[in-house]
């Protein structure tokens, strides 16, 4: 599911120190001019990769999070070529150095088909050499960190909660509640996520062509009492 009017308020939820983490762990694991990202959401990683002269293809399946997105790029006077799109059935002609796919968007899709046919999409996305960086949540946030996790705030512009039930092993249900007393607009959405064991994904990344995999958690070492797992995936030379 993709986000509908929630998508402008993310950003307010989210930590700008995330995004620029991110962005340092990006420009040290890759080497880089051209970006397909899919999943962009509200475009902070894009932005940040454009601003340094790359050249950026962002994609997300929510309409909302690119419009979000065309108007940061308008205001930071920036070009992105921005496209909705589903990262589990797309193709394009066009060959990148680095493909990434963050903020656990890999957990969304549900199906491993789903899973498998967006690694063969990046695989084949990306020129000889080039990098596939994406992250999941790890089965110890699924499982651990997030079971019965509540969160309310409350002040005089606003009511935000957030309830998340664990489903099964891996998967998770989201219901996000705002009340904007600003606007006068109440916003309901449900999302669905899912994962897995680290194995698992190298399985499917080994199935869709990629041998040099790196694993990381939170930007550093990997250990697995983490909450997001990072994989640098790299395509070979002669394929």
């Amino acid at each position: 599911m993709s986000y509908e009017t929630f998508a402008y308020y993310y950003d307010s939820l989210m930590e700008p120190q995330f995004y620029e983490d991110y962005y340092e762990f990006i420009l040290k694991h890759a080497c880089f001019d051209s970006v397909l990202e899919l999943g962009c959401g509200t475009g902070e990683i894009a932005i940040r990769l454009a601003k340094n002269d790359k050249t950026v293809y962002a994609t997300d399946l929510s309409s909302d999070m690119l419009e979000v997105t065309k108007q940061k790029a308008i205001e930071e006077n920036i070009n992105l070529m921005l496209q909705c799109t589903d990262m589990s059935c797309f193709s394009t002609s066009y060959q990148f150095d680095l493909v990434l796919c963050l903020c656990d968007s890999i957990n969304y899709l549900l199906e491993e088909q789903q899973i498998l046919s967006t690694f063969m999409n990046a695989f084949k996305s990306l020129k000889s050499q080039g990098t596939f960086i994406f992250d999941i949540d790890s089965l110890h946030k699924m499982n651990v960190i997030l079971k019965d996790y509540h969160e309310y705030e409350e002040d005089d512009d606003f009511i935000f909660r957030w309830n998340v039930e664990l489903i099964d092993d891996g998967f998770v249900h989201h219901y996000v509640y705002i009340e904007d007393r600003i606007e006068n607009e109440i916003v309901e959405e449900n999302h669905y996520q899912k994962t897995y064991e680290v194995n698992q994904y190298c399985q499917w990344l080994y199935e869709s062509g990629f041998r040099d995999v790196q694993i990381f958690s939170d930007f550093q070492d990997y250990k697995e009492e983490c909450e997001r797992i990072i994989f640098v995936c790299r395509k070979g030379e002669d394929v």
